[in-house]
């Protein structure tokens, strides 16, 4: 399936973006769309922090781990923190052998997530 993402902004609250994503993270023209437009964030809104709903996710590879890294840089660059919601057992095995792991920190659902970015930096 194709990769398909909706980006639900901040409601004023100082609550966090949240970009729900399905399909496949996979090589292609709308991993790139997905990269230009979670990337391209207005910083006021970062700041509150960023969670990747990937519940739905079916594949991941190299571009998608890629993809996931400069979006972790994009938004530490604006002051916020990113974090995935429900990866796959595939994807955090993928994410602990890349060592990526410790810097794209995973949560078994929403509110455990937004906890962690409400805490202490």
């Amino acid at each position: 399936m194709a990769l398909q993402f909706i980006i639900e902004p901040d409601s004023g609250n100082g609550d966090p973006i949240t970009i729900r994503i399905s399909g496949g993270m996979t090589l292609g023209p709308r991993l790139l769309e997905f990269g230009r437009r979670a990337g391209s964030l207005p910083a006021p809104l970062v700041s509150n922090g960023v969670l990747l709903e990937m519940s739905a996710v079916e594949d991941i590879d190299s571009a998608g781990l890629g993809e996931l890294v400069i979006l972790y840089t994009a938004v530490g660059a604006n002051g916020g923190r990113l974090g995935l919601v429900k990866p796959s057992r595939r994807i955090v095995s993928l994410l602990e052998t890349t060592r990526l792991a410790g810097i794209l920190p995973h949560f078994e659902n929403e509110a455990a997530a937004a906890a962690w970015l409400a805490g202490p930096v």
